[in-house]
């Protein structure tokens, strides 16, 4: 058993998780990152988008629709 700085005592098998937690520090940073990546992806997308005439939008529509009738 270790205590704790409030008193409390833990077992070896709960510090053994406290160090497997934190030893995903590096794995959620990645996935963070690339979680943001992807949001900047995203958003430079709906930027674009939001310049698109009304012809060009009617144009992919019909192509997604096109596509994913395809598709099924």
């Amino acid at each position: 058993m270790t205590n704790t700085h409030d008193g409390e005592t833990r077992t070896p098998e709960q510090v053994a998780e406290l160090f497997a937690i934190a030893g995903r520090e590096i794995e959620a940073i990645e996935q963070l990152t690339g979680c943001v990546a992807q949001l900047h992806e995203v958003q430079a997308a709906k930027a674009q988008l939001a310049t698109l005439t009304p012809a060009e939008v009617r144009a992919a529509l019909e192509f997604r629709r096109g596509t994913i009738g395809e598709a099924q």
